[in-house]
């Protein structure tokens, strides 16, 4: 079900689709760097007298095409940039779709969390009941007073309204699911796979080195450095002179007709123009540090995501151990002792009631640590930038009895 609706959010969300047009864009820019500007086209009229309004009179017509040469190499350095945007855009999406991902599989434990509450509450509900029925049999004989009666129904709306607000969390989860998935948002959503209890096997440090290696917003901070390198090999490439071509035809009524053709270059080192391209180097030399100190904070913080989702999943996983083995055994048994007591009148109410509320606690308790493990796993493989490997996590078998 989970890897179901993760395909389909990488298919049909939005957001993705539009970041995947997004880079059809930018691949277009890498060709425009590489053509030549377009020529130029001119027609002069020369010496035509003020005294005479014949065309004829003119001593010189002249049609010229004129066009630009950039320096050797200029169009291929502007190219490189483009093509490092090209990069910077699929990055992009590899960032989105790793935050489609854990959003989806952290409405989707939200919504597993909100069901199995409203479940253990209504099996609650079932046992509420059967203690009003028997409060009901006591009031009869007289063992009990018609308050002790109302209790278990005060305590039964209670229960229907913690129901209410948990059907109203399993809306909204699946709302978001919805929205996701590109799907109207009342759109219903089938069963859920219940998560198994799980353990944690490799060290932290294993994750982090993974981390470094995959983390999509990290290797778009190595691409920045890479560009902005690119960029002041393009800025130091104004180093070198621009050419000016032109060739053209004279006609010239009084004489014979003649060609021209001239040829421009510019001297970007001239005294009065070499700062202006000093300054621009200056700047992207700076850029170009504060990407790579960009860079190693963005490390930084990537080892930190690492290790607070580790840690939160061990820890989702050392309370869902402790529930199962110790305290959920001591909770059944300690409300089943309370009904048998409560049956016979050596417990009162309020102390089978405190039980019941205890074991309740302790279920839903379990099974939110199971739900707060995949929502963990799912914050490690954003921080990691991808699914973790086979063999990371192993599937706890509960011996008998436990």
């Amino acid at each position: 079900m989970l890897a179901e609706l993760l395909q389909e959010a990488l298919e049909k969300n939005p957001e993705l689709i539009a970041l995947r047009a997004q880079v059809g864009v930018v691949r277009q820019r890498p060709a425009q760097e590489r053509f030549l500007d377009a020529p130029m086209a001119e027609a002069q009229v020369w010496q035509w007298p003020f005294n005479s309004i014949n065309p004829g009179d003119t001593n010189m017509y002249m049609f010229m095409v004129t066009q630009d040469l950039p320096g050797r190499g200029k169009r291929q350095l502007r190219a490189a940039v483009a093509e490092k945007d090209i990069t910077l855009a699929e990055s992009d999406i590899a960032i989105r779709a790793r935050d489609v991902v854990n959003q989806i599989k952290q409405a989707y434990a939200s919504l597993y969390i909100a069901r199995k509450a409203i479940s253990v509450y209504l099996d609650s509900v079932e046992l509420l009941r059967q203690i009003a029925d028997v409060s009901q049999a006591k009031y009869t004989t007289g063992r009990i007073s018609q308050q002790d009666v109302l209790k278990p129904v005060v305590e039964l709306s209670r229960r229907h309204t913690d129901i209410i607000m948990f059907d109203e969390q399993a809306k909204l989860a699946t709302a978001r699911l919805n929205v996701l998935l590109n799907r109207a948002p009342e759109t219903p959503i089938g069963p859920l796979v219940e998560p198994q209890e799980q353990t944690m096997l490799p060290a932290t440090a294993d994750l982090q080195r993974l981390a470094l290696d995959r983390q999509p917003e990290l290797q778009r901070a190595h691409v920045e450095v890479e560009r902005a390198e690119a960029e002041l090999a393009s800025v130091r490439g104004d180093y070198k002179p621009d050419f000016s071509v032109q060739g053209g035809y004279m006609l010239m009524p009084r004489m014979t007709d003649a060609w021209t053709a001239r040829i421009g270059i510019t001297w970007p080192k001239a005294p009065w123009s070499r700062g202006k391209i000093d300054a621009r180097v200056a700047e992207h030399t700076a850029a170009i540090q504060a990407a790579k100190a960009r860079t190693q904070a963005m490390e930084n913080m990537v080892r930190l995501a690492v290790q607070e989702a580790y840690v939160r999943a061990k820890s989702a996983q050392d309370r869902a151990a402790l529930l199962r083995t110790t305290i959920l055994p001591q909770s059944q048994q300690t409300l089943e002792v309370s009904r048998v007591g409560y049956q016979t009148g050596r417990v009162d109410f309020q102390a089978l009631i405190d039980n019941q509320r205890v074991l309740l606690d302790v279920n839903l308790n379990y099974f939110r640590a199971l739900s707060d493990f995949a929502q963990a796993v799912a914050d490690l493989e954003r921080a990691v930038g991808d699914d973790l490997p086979a063999g990371t996590t192993a599937t706890v078998i509960a011996k008998e009895g436990q």
